[in-house]
């Protein structure tokens, strides 16, 4: 059996419940489709006979009552750990865009992506556009219901497409451009994981060196009263205390762990550590590079499709906003709002670099817009390239030689202890 969760679309009476305020029950059905195979799905109605209707109008053959769905929450475990990727969304993007290329429908395309293993975690979610879409709602609209994985560009891109009849091509457009930009976040990505593991790798010999080999000279200095220097008398106490404390440290270690895990799931927890990390003066060059890259990527591609200025800003701001500090994105499409040039909001907000506000003003000149926001993020993407290539060369180095002297002063402090017991003993 599979489940399907089309959404119907509301009634007279249904927009009355909702305007007074109250909350429609949500039912459960089960029903044969043109195949023989058995599906269930949910439906929020107001009664069990606009259920009826709706499963009538699917091509569905009902073969159980329709009863009141009593679940209380949709979260589950499951869905926690299948959630589907943005790479996913981009596999999806590709193989539908390939499918309506072929000449098939939307619906026969969706119909057979779900038939197809590849498709992985998306199934559960494509089976619900598949329905929505059989019960008369667009594509983008049922796209819509899944903020979290198709972006409001994304959204914007399919509604121009299901309106000009070039569905095919945008989604073409769209599965090239989630490619780049995820080859672009890997990039960064993989800049940043270097030095972690680095410092990781440093802190897991620093912890073994706290647990099993700083103990070992610890009593040793302890009976022979030896004299000990600042240093090697702090990390001896931190030993002593992480020894004896060793259950609650885990605990707390790994609850820290986990709600670091599930707060990094938060949109705003991660756009307020981006905003705060990206203050130090290099990082702020690095995500300046690639939010000149992204921002004027995709306004080429929105400006290409057919979207007005004021709604591909409107996208866009929101867009930048997951990637630091949006102030002056707003200010720029407030700007453009009541009339004046891209370029000049650009400029004069400061949201983007002086070379590539020019490069925009001469598009805007031109009528060549799209196609010069297209070459100041190649522009852009290769000078973030070469600068991530030197942050990694210095950062990686840079990680290994602070461990080292703190590792290797701890070493030189015990080594100065023990030749004072030495001595002593002599």
């Amino acid at each position: 059996m599979r489940n399907v969760a089309p959404a119907p679309r509301p009634s007279a009476k249904c927009c009355a419940l909702q305007r007074s305020g109250e909350s429609m029950p949500s039912f459960r059905y089960r029903a044969l489709n043109d195949s023989g195979e058995l599906v269930s799905g949910a439906i929020v109605a107001a009664t069990q006979r606009d259920v009826v209707a709706r499963v009538e109008q699917l091509g569905l053959v009902l073969v159980d009552n329709v009863a009141v769905d009593e679940a209380k929450s949709s979260w589950s475990l499951r869905d926690l750990f299948n959630r589907p990727k943005p790479a996913d969304v981009t596999l999806f993007t590709r193989d539908l865009a390939l499918l309506l290329r072929a000449g098939a429908r939307i619906n026969d395309g969706l119909d057979l992506l779900v038939s197809d293993r590849s498709i992985g975690r998306m199934k559960t979610v494509v089976l619900d556009i598949r329905a929505r879409v059989l019960s008369g709602e667009s594509f983008a609209d049922a796209l819509a219901r899944y903020p979290d994985l198709f972006a409001p560009m994304y959204v914007a891109l399919v509604r121009v497409g299901e309106a000009s009849g070039s569905l095919d091509s945008v989604l073409e457009v769209l599965a090239g451009e989630r490619e780049r930009s995820e080859l672009l976040r890997r990039k960064l990505s993989d800049a940043i994981r270097y030095p972690i593991f680095i410092l990781v790798a440093a802190g897991g010999v620093l912890t073994f060196f706290m647990f099993f080999v700083l103990p070992q000279f610890a009593s040793v200095l302890q009976d022979f009263n030896a004299k000990t220097d600042p240093i090697i008398t702090f990390f001896l106490s931190i030993s002593t205390f992480l020894r004896a404390s060793t259950d609650t440290v885990l605990l707390v270690a790994s609850a820290a762990l986990l709600s670091a895990w599930l707060l990094l799931r938060q949109k705003s927890v991660r756009r307020a550590i981006t905003r705060v990390a990206s203050r130090p003066p290099i990082v702020r060059q690095l995500i300046g590079y690639y939010q000149t890259a992204i921002f004027c990527r995709n306004l080429g591609v929105l400006l290409s499709s057919g979207v007005n200025l004021t709604v591909t800003l409107r996208i866009l701001v929101d867009m930048m906003a997951s990637t630091g500090d949006s102030s002056s994105w707003k200010v720029a499409a407030e700007r453009v709002r009541h009339g004046a040039k891209l370029s000049d909001a650009l400029s004069e907000s400061l949201a983007l670099p002086p070379m590539a506000a020019r490069m925009l003003r001469l598009g805007d000149e031109t009528g060549q817009l799209p196609l010069l926001a297209g070459r100041v993020a190649e522009f852009y993407e290769e000078k973030l390239q070469r600068s991530l290539d030197r942050a990694v060369g210095i950062a990686g180095p840079a990680a290994v030689i602070a461990i080292s002297v703190v590792v290797g002063g701890l070493i030189v402090s015990i080594m100065t202890a023990l030749m004072s017991v030495s001595q002593i003993v002599g």
